[in-house]
């Protein structure tokens, strides 16, 4: 009966390491989605700020001073909107490039701090994703011990089982001999 109970918390412990990494893989994962949804929002916010600064600004006072000096009526406005279609398409390569929004490794820097999450890589977008391998790795691990455990527990109670099936069948006689013949100082 020791055994059962000991069998018994081991499983306990185990769902519980493993209830706990279930909920790390979860965060982990949230972690990752608002971070890069927020670094999208943050790209948009970005581009068309840029875009409304070219619009206005560049269409009024940058040009207007360069038509001046330019003693010309349209110069002005297409080198400075030049300057800012060259800074739009260049943060657009970025992001290209990178595959991963402007000011996401921010995000997840502040959103790690906030879920208080507990990670061995980098506090960035790669950090997370090397992180989430890591916890799912383990995930499988403790299934696997857990799965053991359990077929540990059904071998224990098999055996009690069998154990007091045949002892319902053993005469009372018999084991009252058997017990005598046991002790050597009667």
């Amino acid at each position: 009966m020791a055994t059962l109970k000991s069998n018994l918390q081991k499983v306990s412990g185990d769902t519980e390491s493993l209830a706990k990494d279930y909920l790390k893989l979860f965060s982990v994962r949230q972690s990752e989605k608002i971070a890069i949804f927020l670094g999208v929002l943050m790209s948009i916010f970005v581009i068309a700020t840029l875009v409304l600064i070219l619009v206005i600004i560049s269409s009024f006072f940058l040009a207007g001073a360069l038509n001046k000096m330019l003693a010309s009526e349209f110069w002005g406005f297409v080198i400075i909107a030049s300057l800012y279609l060259l800074a739009i398409i260049l943060l657009i390569v970025k992001i290209l490039r990178t595959s991963t929004p402007l000011f996401t490794n921010l995000f997840v820097r502040f959103i790690v701090l906030v879920f208080e999450l507990d990670m061995d890589d980098v506090n960035n977008i790669k950090g997370l994703k090397k992180e989430k391998e890591l916890i799912k790795g383990k995930i499988e691990a403790d299934k696997t011990i857990i799965e053991a455990d359990f077929q540990i527990l059904r071998y224990n109670l098999m055996g009690s089982f069998f154990k007091e099936i045949m002892g319902m069948f053993t005469s009372k006689k018999k084991v009252k001999e058997e017990e005598e013949e046991g002790d050597p100082s009667s």
